[in-house]
């Protein structure tokens, strides 16, 4: 799974272009945020040469389409009785939400040291 969230990455950060083959269309732009820290997310302190991570929240329609792909719901304590719905994959790595608004958010991280796919959110 960590490949595809290499790949997943790349495609939402990289500006539209042209793909070669007709079917798949051109890259679409993203609403994507990103925070770099070092430590954890629940105690993070400033990023160091040996301990540098990044998580990335993603918004709107890519999110959407991630949520949709990722399916199906899982029960997620943070959010239960909120009518959030909740879906993950990779241990969690990959993490998204659709808000009983319709409002989807995609989390996900990774370590930058090591290039291991981590968590990019947590309660």
């Amino acid at each position: 799974m960590n490949i595809l969230l290499l790949h997943l990455l790349f495609i939402l950060l990289t500006p539209p272009v042209a793909i070669a083959s007709d079917n798949l269309g051109p890259y679409k732009p993203a609403t994507v945020s990103y925070w770099l820290y070092g430590g954890g997310l629940g105690d993070p302190i400033p990023p160091k040469a040996n301990d540098k991570k990044i998580a990335f929240s993603i918004e709107g329609e890519a999110a959407q389409q991630i949520f949709d792909a990722i399916g199906p719901d899982k029960h997620d304590a943070c959010t239960e009785g909120s009518g959030t719905r909740f879906r993950a994959r990779d241990n969690e790595n990959l993490s998204c939400t659709r808000s009983k608004d319709g409002d989807y958010v995609c989390n996900f991280g990774f370590d930058l040291v090591t290039g291991k796919s981590i968590g990019g959110s947590i309660c």
